[in-house]
C-alpha cells in the first residue's frame, strides 16, 4: 500500500494500531485484534521529528525520535530502503511537513505526514505515551 502524502491523525491511527500499547496487550491476552492495512514494503517507521525538550508532552506509542535537523544524517543509515513506508510528524504538522520533503529529495518514496501534527493526535483523543 502507497502511503498517501498527508494522513489525518485518525487515519494514522489505523495504520499504526498493531503498534499501540492496546494492540500489543491484546495479543499477549491472545484476543482478536481487527488489523491495520498491510504495508508490503516491510514495517512502517513512525518519526518524531520534534527538538528533545518537545518530547516531554509526550510521543505516539512506536515513535522514532529524529530531531529534523539530524533527519538527512540518520534516516538514510537506519531506513536503507527508499520505498520503505514512512510516517513523519511534528507537535503541528509544519515540521513534519519539511522532513517529508527532505526524505523526498533524499530518494525516499513512501513517506507521509500527520496532518496537525502531535496536537492534532492528542486532540482527537488517540493512545500517548509520557515523555
Amino acid at each position: 500500500m502507497q502511503l498517501p502524502p498527508r494522513l489525518r491523525p485518525v487515519d494514522a491511527a489505523t495504520i499504526l494500531e498493531p503498534m499501540t500499547t492496546a494492540a500489543i496487550k491484546a495479543k499477549k491476552k491472545k484476543t482478536k485484534v481487527i488489523e491495520a492495512p498491510k504495508v508490503p514494503k516491510g514495517p512502517l517507521t513512525l518519526i518524531d521529528v520534534r527538538m528533545p525538550q518537545e518530547l516531554t508532552s509526550g510521543t505516539i506509542p512506536g515513535s522514532r525520535h529524529i530531531p529534523l535537523d539530524n533527519i538527512l544524517e540518520t534516516v538514510p543509515q537506519s531506513i536503507p530502503d527508499p520505498t520503505a513506508p514512512v510516517v513523519v510528524y511534528c507537535k503541528s504538522g509544519m515540521r513534519g511537513g519539511m522532513a517529508q520533503g527532505a526524505l523526498r529529495k533524499l530518494g525516499y518514496t513512501n513517506v507521509s505526514n500527520i496532518v496537525g501534527g502531535f496536537d492534532a493526535w492528542q486532540k482527537a483523543g488517540l493512545p500517548t505515551t509520557e515523555g
